[in-house]
């Protein structure tokens, strides 16, 4: 079997690849959430004003925040008061109607 492969942007908050910061891949999905993990290493960058070429909400986080029916600056606030993946989850958790409700829907393959 072979050895995984991981990028240096595979961690939280991202990582330098091909010598610029890059927010994680896509395909990382964290607490059962497509796309959670790239969007709050986005929104932490944005918050750090180190988020380069990139942006935060860009029109995939916009479905994504849609999903949760939270605002891209509340979601901000919980992605930079967050210590690691597992309080990030826990602060969508706690904020999200959609995901109190039980009515969280969402997937990257769908428009």
């Amino acid at each position: 079997m072979a050895a995984e492969t991981r990028l240096p942007n595979d961690q939280w908050d991202g990582g330098i690849a091909e010598g610029e910061w890059k927010p994680r891949p896509r395909t990382v999905v964290v607490g059962g959430v497509e796309w959670l993990a790239r969007m709050s290493d986005k929104a932490r960058a944005k918050a750090k004003g180190t988020i380069g070429d990139y942006i935060y909400p860009c029109p995939a986080d916009k479905r994504l925040l849609q999903a949760l029916e939270l605002e891209p600056e509340v979601f901000m606030d919980i992605a930079t008061k967050a210590s690691n993946d597992d309080d990030v989850v826990a602060g969508v958790k706690a904020k999200s109607p959609t995901m109190q409700s039980g009515t969280f829907s969402f997937s990257m393959n769908t428009k």
